[in-house]
């Protein structure tokens, strides 16, 4: 491939020397300039085709392994958006039933804390009655007690009354009587 470049400058070259040569073939004063620009062309040329042919492979095949990792880390880009996208889509063609179980588990849900809620509303409904009924039989009991006990005041008034009323209207004797008749009763 360099020598096909080298090649075709130098016929490029020659060309180029037939076209300035004159007509009636006596070389002109600028002639020796044009030959050595053209030796100098051609050593440029030479050497451009040498660095290009040297250097170029190497620099094109570093670009094209460069792109080709590029090409393979774009494709596994794709594959796994493919993939990601498939799996979407697989989401998306199972969101009503997912949707659906999702409303039929807060359904179930809802109905476990609903019976949660009533069980405890009954214990406590339950420990209330309970509780009430305690304190209703405390309270019986104590206004029973102070029904006694006025009661018993009223016996024990009503008794000093009578005793003080038969005192009043008997006489010493007849009660001094009465106690020692009940003493003989007593020890029989």
């Amino acid at each position: 491939m360099p020598r096909r470049f080298l090649l075709l400058f130098l016929l490029a070259g020659l060309s180029l020397l037939q076209a300035q040569e004159p007509a009636n073939g006596e070389p002109q004063g600028e002639d020796s300039n044009t030959v050595w620009k053209i030796a100098n062309f051609a050593i440029f040329a030479a050497g451009m085709g040498y660095a290009i042919a040297k250097f170029a492979p190497s620099f094109f095949n570093a670009r094209g392994a460069d792109i080709q990792k590029a090409i393979q880390d774009a494709t596994g880009l794709k594959l796994n958006a493919d993939l990601r996208y498939s799996e979407m889509d697989r989401k998306m063609a199972n969101l009503s039933s997912e949707v659906g179980r999702l409303r039929a588990e807060a359904q179930v849900e809802m109905e476990r804390e609903h019976a949660r809620m009533n069980a405890q509303t009954r214990e406590e409904i339950a420990y209330i009655q309970r509780s009430l009924a305690a304190e209703i039989e405390a309270l019986r009991g104590e206004g029973a007690d102070k029904l006694r006990l006025h009661a018993t005041h009223e016996a024990l008034a009503l008794a000093e009354a009578r005793l003080r009323a038969r005192f009043a209207s008997s006489d010493q004797k007849d009660l001094v009587n009465d106690f020692v008749q009940l003493v003989e009763r007593g020890k029989n």
